[in-house]
């Protein structure tokens, strides 16, 4: 009788290990097969507590999910930009803000309204001298791998440009020389030619917004917003409102994450899915099956989920 009781014992142990190890299999098979990443965006807060808090709250969410990279959707430095690639803000507003082991990862940045008030070369040039800096130039792709079939693309614009106010005033906006007709070709042509199956397009300003401070962006609405229709792109990612909001539009899904330093009250309205005035980022993960996001705050709540179905994709 003992002896069989060690036998049950010993076969419930058995059963035990087999099952957590597919478990642990299971997970690490589904880590492998997606790609995971954070959004955050109008993060310069010159070191601010909120900035930190935001920071140390990334950097929770980055180890909890293995995060492999950091998209920003601009204004990397408030109020006038970085003034060159050496500045010491450099060290006191990202180096020390950022400095969680699990956030010493690549960051891939846009720019917004306020780096163009200051030296964006400096922020491009400084991907010299950071090996987590990755901004080759004002607008870019970046293509990533989520398994051996499935890859996906994310487009930085620089949409500041496209803005009509800042044009207007040369002295404070520093875009002498650029134009928007080279960018919105490059952007069609790179949709055109990508064979991903999931596209995410990062720009500063929104193209829509429930929020009383700035709102849509007409500007994209008429520039930007057919290219992404015309390639059937799922998904355009911004700041600029300092709030966390996702909204729907023509089966689109328009995704606002500009609490990284600072936060804004948001409107109701009736495409509006999800809004809050929190600081915060978005949390991204994505397979061949699905993309998913998750809007969570300072305290790592998740205030909101997305589930977009492959189906819906390129």
């Amino acid at each position: 009788m003992t002896s069989l009781r060690r036998q049950r014992k010993y076969l419930a142990t058995l059963f035990i290990i087999m099952v957590f190890n597919v478990a642990a299999t299971w997970s690490q098979t589904t880590q492998s097969n997606s790609v995971r990443f954070l959004i955050v965006s109008d993060e310069g807060g010159l070191a601010s507590s909120d900035q930190k808090a935001v920071a140390a709250a990334m950097a929770k969410e980055a180890e909890r999910i293995k995060a492999q990279f950091v998209v920003t959707g601009g204004d990397n430095y408030h109020e006038n930009g970085i003034a060159s690639a050496t500045d010491p803000r450099w060290k006191t507003e990202f180096e020390d803000v950022y400095s969680f082991t699990s956030l010493q990862i690549p960051w891939y940045p846009s720019l917004g309204n306020h780096d163009n008030r200051g030296n964006v070369d400096g922020e491009i040039e400084h991907s010299k001298f950071s090996v987590r800096w990755k901004l080759p130039s004002r607008y870019y792709a970046q293509t990533e791998r989520v398994d051996d079939s499935t890859t996906l693309l994310i487009v930085h614009l620089d949409t500041s440009p496209f803005i009509t106010q800042y044009r207007m005033e040369p002295d404070e906006y520093h875009m002498k020389g650029l134009e928007t007709k080279g960018q919105i070709g490059w952007l069609d042509s790179v949709l055109f030619a990508t064979h991903a199956r999931w596209s995410i397009v990062v720009g500063h300003h929104p193209i829509y917004s429930a929020a009383s401070k700035h709102g849509d962006t007409k500007e994209l609405i008429d520039q930007i917003l057919p290219i992404l229709k015309k390639h059937n792109v799922p998904m355009y990612v911004c700041g600029h409102d300092h709030i966390l909001q996702h909204l729907k539009h023509d089966m689109m899904d328009f995704v606002i994450c500009g609490g990284g330093a600072k936060h804004r009250d948001v409107e109701q309205r009736e495409d509006a899915v999800f809004g809050a005035g929190s600081l915060g980022f978005v949390s991204v993960s994505v397979s061949a099956q699905d993309l998913r996001l998750n809007f969570i705050d300072a305290n790592n709540t998740v205030l909101h989920s997305v589930q977009i179905p492959a189906s819906t994709s390129k």
